[in-house]
């Protein structure tokens, strides 16, 4: 689990025993690629921890799939509407590559938010980093040019451009295909 440990304790000096207490916790799972872990319209149950592998969220409408988030080593990932409220998620989540994910239910989380101050402030500093980087991709779309929002993609992303479909990555962008391919030439 060493991605997932180094990622927790960027985000915040949790303690060793509050760590030890969370990882157990965890189930190893592995997926497939395009497996389907999160799927919108149904309550899912838990947080999955990357160790291994790409995970992106999208949601569906009129029959396109629209990129909202990728997840990475180390990140995490879920249906929102079920870890807050407990209610169908508005998006699924699918893994880009084979994942090895460790798996927490949510009612356990909430146990060790309850019980360790540490991983409470750990998960309250995941949320707001998820809520800012939400922000910014929305105000980007309405404020930068597409080769500006994907110079940003790049900043914040570089290694998943050769490990994902460019198609996931213009949807995430808010640009079509084609306008990628064309930013992309220029750059070559």
């Amino acid at each position: 689990m060493k991605n997932i440990t180094t990622r927790i304790k960027e985000i915040y000096p949790v303690s060793d025993e509050a760590l030890e207490a969370l990882l157990s916790c965890m189930r190893e799972e592995i997926y497939p690629k395009h497996t389907i872990i999160v799927r919108s319209g149904s309550v899912d149950h838990n947080v999955y921890f990357i160790e291994e592998g790409i995970t992106r969220s999208f949601f569906l409408h009129d029959g396109t799939e629209t990129t909202t988030w990728f997840s990475e080593e180390g990140d995490i990932t879920f249906g929102m509407g079920s870890l807050y409220y407990n209610q169908p998620s508005a998006e699924s989540v699918e893994t880009l590559e084979r994942c090895k994910i460790y798996v927490i239910p949510i009612s356990r989380l909430n146990e060790l938010y309850e019980n360790y101050i540490d991983i409470a402030n750990w998960g309250r500093i995941v949320h707001q980093h998820g809520y800012n980087n939400l922000t910014h991709i929305f105000v980007d779309r309405l404020q930068l040019s597409p080769k500006e929002r994907y110079d940003r993609f790049m900043k914040y992303f570089p290694r998943l451009i050769n490990r994902v479909k460019l198609k996931y990555v213009a949807a995430f962008l808010g640009i079509s295909i084609y306008t990628l391919s064309r930013i992309r030439s220029q750059k070559i």
